[in-house]
């Protein structure tokens, strides 16, 4: 074995490094190594190579590459002015790093998180499409004309009980027996007003994507919305006074009870799949089959008259 390979596997072992480390960590060929350990400068790819492979050997392994070559100047090879040139180790190295820098390397580094990006990018944009999708339904308006309809009404009714009362009244102080027939006539219209006071739920055929249902004798306080699904998901909001109260998506055999404002007289309800939604208005069903839009938009309306008559 050579002077100056003994020196260096003796340093290898010192730092406890095998063959098979120093190839890993110096990049240099195993069969290279064991040549210049065992002063077989031959074996390598030239004289330039094998100035290049102690250096880096020696400094890797804890000596000084420089002073091992001019102390061992004799023993190594001197490369030839053209050989250094074409086989320099720092121009291998620039070309290199120029390589790895080009934009096309770098595009190829970053391209499996640019495509993880990308797919989150599409999928945010797809959800807010069917979002604004479900939520763009038409809205219906109430005709104006049902409140004064409504007004006049009340106005109409609210006089009618003072003539009772006086005609009552006045019968009254005269005999005993129109007294009794006044109370016996109160009483049957007690009855009737409290037979009348059952809700009514009346729907009818979808047109398109909105339906309409006239509600009679709707309480003016208490009223509750039991929405559900059944064989399919459905995405449901409930709309009241232009405002949305509760949205959400009910899986098949879920429900969800949604209290509804004193006083209200008319709201939506709006399905992204109708024909799996389900709707209950104080425990009574509301059947909302007679359509066959799947994105549908409901709309409840308290007939104004009932639900002052019933009031009073």
């Amino acid at each position: 074995m050579d002077e100056i390979g003994q020196k260096l596997r003796d340093a290898r072992i010192q730092k406890g490094y095998t063959i098979d480390d120093l190839q890993q960590i110096t990049k240099i060929q195993k069969r290279y190594l064991i040549a210049i350990e065992e002063g077989n400068f031959d074996a390598l790819p030239g004289d330039f190579y094998v100035r290049a492979f102690i250096k880096q050997y020696a400094d890797t392994v804890g000596l000084d590459g420089d002073a091992l070559l001019t102390q061992f100047q004799q023993d190594i090879p001197e490369p030839q002015p053209q050989e250094y040139a074409a086989q320099s180790v720092e121009n291998k190295t620039r070309a290199t790093r120029a390589e790895e820098a080009s934009p096309v390397n770098r595009l190829r580094r970053y391209l499996p998180q640019i495509a993880i990006a990308a797919v989150v990018v599409v999928a945010v944009i797809v959800i807010y499409v069917i979002m604004l999708v479900y939520q763009s339904g038409p809205k219906q308006t109430i005709p104006t004309d049902s409140e004064s309809v409504a007004v006049s009404s009340k106005r109409s009714t609210s006089k009618t009980p003072k003539s009772s009362k006086s005609s009552t009244s006045s019968k009254t102080s005269k005999t005993s027996a129109a007294s009794s027939s006044s109370k016996t006539a109160e009483k049957s219209s007690k009855k009737s007003t409290k037979k009348s006071s059952k809700l009514d739920i009346s729907v009818a055929d979808a047109n398109g994507a909105t339906q309409a249902v006239t509600l009679k004798n709707l309480p003016k306080t208490g009223n509750k919305l039991t929405l559900g699904a059944t064989g399919a998901t459905a995405w449901i909001s409930v709309i009241v006074n232009g405002s949305t109260t509760w949205q959400g998506s009910l899986t098949s055999g879920n429900s969800q009870e949604v209290t509804l404002p004193d006083n209200v007289t008319t709201f939506q309800v709006r399905s992204g799949n109708a024909t799996a939604t389900t709707i209950k208005l104080n425990g009574q069903s509301v059947d909302i089959s007679k359509g066959t839009s799947i994105v549908r938009t409901i709309t409840f309306t308290a007939d104004a008259t009932e639900s002052e008559g019933s009031q009073e």
